[in-house]
C-alpha cells in the first residue's frame, strides 16, 4: 500500500469517525426508510412510544423526540386517539435544506449544483419594473400562460430537440404540476399505469392521491422493456405508460433510439397515451429525437426549469398532443387556477436573454467537476453515472441492502435515498441508492461525503440498534 492510498484510508475513517448522529436520529431514520420503502404502509400505525422504547431499550424520550421528526419530515401525523399514523404523501422525499440535521451531508436532493441563480435573481428583481409586462402580474393569468410565457417556453422545449406550436404547450407551477395536470385530465381510478419498476417517486404520490394502479417493467442499458410492457398491456387494460427517457430517475440510464420506436409501436398498437417526462432532456444537449417527435398525436411531453436553473424557479412546461392543451388548460385552472405570473415573467425574461442557458452552462461545467471526484473516489465500485447528470446510481456489494446502507450511512453522517424509495410496486429491485452530487454544498462537502460512502461500502452492515 503506497502513502496516498494510506492517506486516503486515514481520512475516510476520520470522516466517518468525526460525526455522530443522535440515537432519536439514527430511529427516525430506521423509521424514514421504512416508511419510504412501503413496509410501512400509508394509514398504518407506529409502535406505542413507550413499547418500542422498550424494545429498543431507549428512554421514552428518545422514541419520542424520533416521532416527532417524523412529523417534522410530513412523515406521520399524532393522535391522541388513534396514535402514530404514517401520512398518505410519505412517498415524496424531504427536500427542504434548511431543515438539515446539523452534521448530515445531505444527498438525497435533486438540485441544481450551483447557485448562480440567486445573484442572478437579485440582478434580476430591480429591472422586472420596467417590463412592459409588469403590469400584467397583478391580474388572473389564461390558465395555459400568458401567450409570452408560452412562446418563451418553446425557446427551452427547443433544448429538448423539437420546435413545437404555442398553441400545444401548456405553462404550470413546475414539471410535477404539469404531471398532475395529466394525470388529472386522463387518469381515471382504477386505471393502469405503467412505468419502469424503478420510477419517479413523484408520480407514486399521484397513484395514493388519484387511486390508479402503477404496473412497473424492469430495464436493461437501452431503458424500459419493449417486450414486458408489450406482455402486460396483452394482460392489462393499460392507460398510459409513463417513461423518463433521458437520464432516468434514478438509473441514470439514456433510452435507446431503437427502445423509443419500440415503445411508440406498442402505444399505437395498444392505444396507449405516452407521459414523457423530459426534465433532464435539456443537460444533454446532442441527444436522441424526443419521444414526442415520433408520436406526437399521443405524447404529453414535460419539461421544466427546477433541476436545470433551480427548484424555487417553478416553472413547467407541458406540450399535449394537437387539440389538448384545453383539456390541460382546464385540469391548471382547477388545481391551481393558473400559473404564478412572477415566476413566469423572471423565467421568460431569462429565456429570453440568455441568462437561462448561461445558468445552465455553468450547472454543466460544476457537475462535469464532481462526476470527476466520483469517478476518482468511488472508482472500483459499479454504478451508473453521466458528466451531464446531478445523480448516481450506486450498486451495493453483497451483503448490503439498500435500507440498511442508507441507515448505516446516515449514521455516519450522509443521507441517500435506497432504491426502495423508487420502487413502483412491492416486486424485489436491486439493492442500489441514488446520490445526488450536485446538491452537496461544495465540492470539498461532495468529496468527504463520498470518501464516507466508500468505506462504508468496504464495511460490514452493522445493527444501529438492538433488541432484547
Amino acid at each position: 500500500m503506497d502513502d496516498n492510498e494510506s492517506q486516503s484510508e486515514t481520512k475516510a475513517e476520520t470522516d466517518r469517525k468525526t460525526v455522530r448522529v443522535p440515537t432519536y436520529l439514527e430511529l427516525a431514520t430506521e423509521l424514514e426508510a421504512k416508511i419510504r420503502s412501503g413496509e410501512l404502509q400509508p394509514g398504518s400505525q407506529l409502535p406505542p412510544q413507550r413499547d418500542l422504547a422498550r424494545e429498543r431499550a431507549l428512554n421514552v424520550s428518545t422514541v419520542t423526540r424520533a416521532y416527532r421528526e417524523l412529523q417534522n419530515w410530513s412523515l406521520v401525523t399524532g393522535s391522541t386517539r388513534r396514535g402514530t399514523i404514517v401520512n398518505a404523501e410519505s412517498a415524496m422525499p424531504r427536500v427542504d435544506r434548511a431543515s438539515n440535521p446539523s452534521g448530515i451531508i445531505d444527498l438525497t436532493v435533486n438540485r441544481p449544483a450551483v447557485d448562480d441563480f440567486q445573484q442572478r435573481l437579485a440582478e434580476e428583481l430591480p429591472k422586472l419594473s420596467s417590463d412592459k409586462r409588469f403590469r400584467e402580474l397583478q391580474e388572473y393569468q389564461p390558465p395555459e400562460g400568458p401567450a409570452w410565457a408560452r412562446a418563451a417556453g418553446r425557446r427551452w422545449i427547443g433544448l429538448n430537440g423539437f420546435d413545437p406550436a404555442a398553441e400545444d404547450i401548456v405553462v404550470t407551477s413546475g414539471a410535477q404540476h404539469a404531471l398532475l395536470a395529466v394525470i388529472s385530465a386522463l387518469i381515471e381510478p382504477g386505471d393502469v399505469v405503467v412505468s419502469d419498476r424503478l420510477t419517479y417517486y413523484g408520480l407514486k404520490a399521484l397513484a395514493q392521491m388519484y387511486r390508479f394502479r402503477i404496473v412497473g417493467v424492469d430495464a436493461d442499458d437501452e431503458g424500459m422493456s419493449a417486450e414486458q410492457l408489450d406482455s402486460v398491456c396483452r394482460q392489462e387494460r393499460v392507460k398510459a405508460v409513463f417513461t423518463v427517457p433521458s437520464m432516468h430517475n434514478p438509473t441514470v440510464v439514456t433510452m435507446s433510439d431503437k427502445r423509443r420506436r419500440e415503445l411508440v409501436d406498442i402505444a399505437a398498437r395498444y392505444d396507449l397515451a405516452i407521459i414523457e417526462d423530459d426534465v433532464y432532456g435539456p443537460m444533454l444537449g446532442n441527444r436522441q429525437a424526443a419521444i414526442i417527435t415520433r408520436a406526437p398525436e399521443r405524447t404529453y411531453h414535460i419539461s421544466g426549469l427546477s433541476k436545470a436553473l433551480a427548484p424555487g424557479l417553478r416553472v413547467g412546461y407541458l406540450t399535449c398532443p394537437p387539440g389538448k392543451a384545453v383539456m390541460m388548460a382546464e385540469a391548471v385552472r382547477t388545481t391551481a387556477w393558473m400559473p404564478a405570473p412572477l415566476p413566469l415573467l423572471i423565467a421568460t425574461r431569462w429565456l429570453e436573454n440568455g441568462t437561462a442557458n448561461s445558468i445552465l452552462k455553468a450547472q454543466l461545467a460544476e457537475l462535469r467537476a464532481r462526476h470527476a471526484l466520483v469517478m476518482s473516489i468511488l472508482a472500483g465500485h459499479s454504478f451508473n453515472a453521466d458528466a451531464r447528470c446531478m445523480f448516481i446510481w450506486l450498486r451495493l456489494p453483497p451483503p448490503w441492502r439498500a435500507e440498511d446502507f442508507a441507515t448505516n450511512v446516515r449514521a455516519h453522517g450522509v443521507a441517500v435515498m435506497p432504491s426502495t424509495a423508487f420502487a413502483s410496486d412491492r416486486e424485489a429491485v436491486e439493492h442500489a441508492v441514488r446520490v445526488n452530487i450536485g446538491c452537496a454544498t461544495s465540492r470539498e462537502e461532495l468529496a468527504t461525503a463520498l470518501r464516507i460512502i466508500a468505506s462504508t461500502l468496504a464495511d460490514r452492515p452493522r445493527s444501529l440498534f438492538g433488541s432484547v
